[in-house]
């Protein structure tokens, strides 16, 4: 596993907000021209919701030499990062076109 450095979290955090951005485009026509269903719509802004958090995370989350100052502001580990991470790209998957 290679180890995960600014620019890279910044680079994926873009990415992410680029798909994320495709999910709402997604939701707003589905309500603004009744499209699908409830449970669909539901299903779209739970997921719209869960990925706004996942970017709050990864936009507050600094990569810092310094072990000290890295586990005093940040409470999860990298590999929880690259949870989010992977999880985010997941969700977002059908938006990756």
């Amino acid at each position: 596993m290679q180890v995960l450095n600014q620019s890279q979290l910044n680079d994926d955090i873009g990415i992410i907000e680029l798909f994320h951005g495709r999910l709402g485009n997604d939701l707003a026509k589905s309500m603004a021209y009744h499209t699908g269903n409830f449970w669909y719509i539901k299903h779209l802004n739970t997921k719209n919701i869960l990925v706004s958090k996942y970017v709050v995370l990864l936009q507050d989350y600094d990569i810092v030499g310094d072990t000290t100052i890295n586990n005093k502001y940040n409470v999860l580990t990298e590999s929880d990062i690259q949870a989010i991470i992977d999880h985010s790209y997941r969700l977002l998957e059908p938006y990756n076109t």
